[in-house]
Formats: C-alpha cells, structure tokens, sequence
C-alpha cells in the first residue's frame, strides 16, 4: 500500500500513468493505493508489489509512505515534500530488525516521522526502538508502525476490508500507451547497452 497526501483525483490520473491497475481509496488525510491486479509490463517489471513500491512519487501527492510485505519482510519507504526530495529506504526482516537496503537510499526514523507529517519526539524514539526490534512478522510490524505514525488504512493493508469496497473507492487502470511508451523505453536503453558492449 502506498500512501499519498495528494488529492483521489489527483492520485487517480497519476495512477493511470503507471504499469499496474490499482485501488484509490480515500482515506483521513491521506489517498492509498493498492494493488487491483498484475503489472501490464514485461520481465523484470512484472512483479506487481516491486514495480507499484519502486514507482516515483510526483512531488504534488507528497509527503508519501509505502508500506509492502514481500517474502516475509517489510519495504518501507518514505517520500518527503519537496521538489528534488529523495525517497529513503527500509527493509525490516523478522528476528533481525531493520537491515541496509540494497542499492536504494536507507532512511532514519526522522525521515519516516517527518514523511507521516509527526514532529513528535516520543514518536521518533517509538519507530527507532521499533526498527531495531527483529520481534514478531510482518504484519504485527506494519499494525504497530501504522499506530505510531497514527496513519490510517491497517485494514486495508492487512486484508481486514476490500479496498475495492471501501468508501469512495475507485479502480484506476493503466493507460495502454502509457505502457506501451514505457516499454519503448526500456527496449531502447537495453538496445543501447548492448551496442555499448559490443564495441
């Protein structure tokens, strides 16, 4: 689940722009999104979780917070305001804690705090002391941390609701030329790589 502070509609047209159909639910102060169904795109960007979580988030719908379950684990990541804002990375594993993200930006407890729009201190402590703890799976992680940061959508996460029957909930598809023109892309950079090594 991501969640965006940008407006449904709003997040509705971004979503369209994307590879992979999803829920926008209108939620208190905040928009999530989740995943409706497979990633239209070829190999590697099929996996429906890793390509809506690695998705870039427009600086209108920030502040943002992912939160995705894969494997067991917990990815985490949090996008703060700002025009050139760098998203920040965490990966939290059962009976180890958080761990370095490989090849992404790893973040601290100030920036998920600030990303969930919190300026308390006790609740910077709380997600410190919550990252280190390798107690518990995943689910139990993402309810606790959803409480701390006082985010809304654990039943939405955790399968407790349907998000395609939550109130005001809508499908949004991706545009077909938006990944047909994705694809393009990628097929032109992996051609350009493989003129690059041939010489």
């Amino acid at each position: 689940m991501l969640l965006l502070q940008g407006e449904p509609d709003s997040v509705a047209t971004w979503a369209q722009r994307g590879l992979v159909p999803v829920h926008v639910v209108p939620l208190d102060g905040w928009t999530a999104v989740l995943p409706a169904g497979p990633s239209q795109a070829m190999p590697p960007y099929d996996d429906t979780l890793k390509t809506l979580a690695g998705r870039p988030v427009a600086s209108r719908l920030r502040s943002a917070i992912g939160l995705f379950a894969v494997d067991g684990n917990v990815v985490i990541s949090a996008h703060h305001s700002g025009w050139r804002a760098t998203a920040r990375w965490f990966v939290w594993c059962p009976g180890e804690g958080v761990v370095q993200p490989r090849r992404l930006a790893a973040g601290r407890p100030a920036d998920l705090v600030a990303a969930a729009d919190t300026r308390d201190r006790a609740v910077r402590h709380g997600v410190r002391d919550l990252l280190v703890d390798g107690g518990g799976d995943a689910r139990g992680f993402l309810g606790e941390l959803l409480a701390l940061l006082a985010l809304p959508g654990f039943d939405l996460l955790d399968g407790g609701q349907d998000p395609a029957t939550a109130p005001g909930s809508t499908m949004v598809e991706p545009g077909e030329q938006h990944v047909a023109r994705f694809e393009r892309i990628v097929n032109d950079e992996a051609r350009h790589r493989a003129e690059l090594e041939e010489d």
